[in-house]
């Protein structure tokens, strides 16, 4: 995905989110966020408008990674970034960089193989002999096809590499994949995300999900390409990886990198010249949608996941009987929903994405009793009904108890 900063990951190393900060929401990050060059308030208020709270971008030196992060945090605004002093002197960078308010973590890597994840393991216990403070960021390469995958990441599964990256310091995982192309959305991608959550709840740390935000063409695939986001495709994204228990939804990206003429990147929300494109709207309006809803998904346990109506994509499993304190769950969909039941504060939720990001779909709900009740997106709560409509890529939620 992120080909035309893979030389600049590979030459800078950092780190995340504080990992002595108790967070009150969800992380909101743009995977290429304010970029150097335009180190200022009017570029960080722009970006604070359009929904985002972490900005990650490699930095030229520390003087500038440091002058990010006191302009950004004046407005609220973490730091996830790198810069060359990383790698040549990192004990003293990280002396530097633990002191700094706006400072969010430190950019290891992108998307590495499996021999890469090991070389980093010295750097990241150099810098957390000096800041155990922040996180460590190493965002990994997905499963997107069952050959090439094995073959490019360098390991005999896709567990083996999962397991390799959990066992570095590294407090989060992060993988990107973009499900949703030219050619229908990628046969792997629930598989990769039921694969991701397995290992979060085998080891307690928590994954960080993908939505993309940028069209470009689909890495050596002729003629396949990753359309302009609609928000019925970013709400499939990020409502589907919210229902697997993602605890930070990220984007990619939000300031359009240069040309790549192999991806031909185009149309993030913000320009290469600094002004909003029309993308700007949709991921501004899919931001303010997330913060309401990730306050029930932030901290919560995502106790199963299942999938009912539609195709039975690989990986997955069929939803069999009716989740708590319901007698009825009909989905009316060719595609789909992802059924997940999560557990917060004492409370049991149901939540049900459409997995059709261009149609709306039916769904027929009967409650055993009076305890079940609706969730708008605000999270109100309503009396259940028996009907509901899902609109494309949406989500609908439920207390069940």
């Amino acid at each position: 995905m992120l080909v035309l900063l893979i030389i600049l990951f590979c030459l800078l190393p950092c780190k995340v989110c504080a990992a002595g900060t108790v967070e009150d929401e969800m992380p909101i990050i743009a995977y290429y966020g304010v970029t150097e060059p335009h180190t200022n308030e009017e570029a960080f208020r722009t970006f604070r408008d359009c929904g985002f709270t972490v900005s990650l971008f490699p930095y030229s030196s520390l003087e500038s990674l440091v002058k990010a992060c006191n302009t950004a945090e004046s407005l609220g605004i973490k730091i996830i970034g790198c810069c060359p002093e990383l790698r040549t002197s990192p004990a003293q960078t990280a002396s530097v960089l633990k002191e700094e308010k706006g400072f969010y973590g430190y950019l290891i890597r992108d998307e590495p193989t499996l021999p890469e994840i090991k070389e980093q393991q010295t750097l990241i216990s150099t810098l957390n002999r000096t800041d155990s403070m922040h996180l460590f960021y190493i965002n990994l390469l997905p499963y997107s096809d069952p050959e090439k995958s094995l073959k490019g990441i360098k390991a005999n599964s896709y567990q083996e590499y999962l397991q390799a990256f959990t066992a570095t310091l590294c407090q989060q995982i992060s993988f990107d994949i973009y499900p949703i192309t030219t050619k229908g959305i990628r046969p792997t991608w629930y598989h990769n995300l039921e694969m991701i959550r397995q290992e979060s709840l085998r080891t307690g740390k928590p994954f960080w999900g993908f939505a993309l935000s940028m069209p470009h063409d689909v890495p050596y695939t002729p003629n396949t390409y990753y359309p302009t986001p609609t928000l019925a495709a970013l709400r499939l994204q990020v409502y589907a990886n919210l229902a697997y228990g993602a605890q930070a939804i990220q984007y990619f990206t939000y300031w359009t990198p240069e040309d790549n003429q192999a991806l031909h990147f185009h149309d993030a929300p913000i320009n290469r010249d600094g002004k909003k494109a029309k993308t700007y709207d949709v991921v501004q309006k899919m931001n303010r949608e997330l913060k309401e809803i990730a306050r029930l998904f932030y901290g919560a346990k995502v106790i199963s996941v299942h999938h009912l109506g539609g195709p039975l994509s690989e990986g997955t499993i069929k939803l069999t009987q009716a989740p708590m304190n319901l007698t009825l769950l009909k989905v009316v969909s060719k595609k789909g929903t992802i059924i997940s039941q999560l557990e917060k504060n004492g409370h049991r939720y149901l939540s049900i994405v459409n997995k059709d990001y261009k149609n709306s779909i039916k769904v027929y709900v009967k409650a055993k009793n009076d305890i079940p009740q609706h969730l708008t997106k605000s999270l109100e709560e309503e009396p259940i009904k028996d009907c509901y409509t899902i609109s494309a890529g949406n989500i609908l939620l439920f207390r069940l108890k």
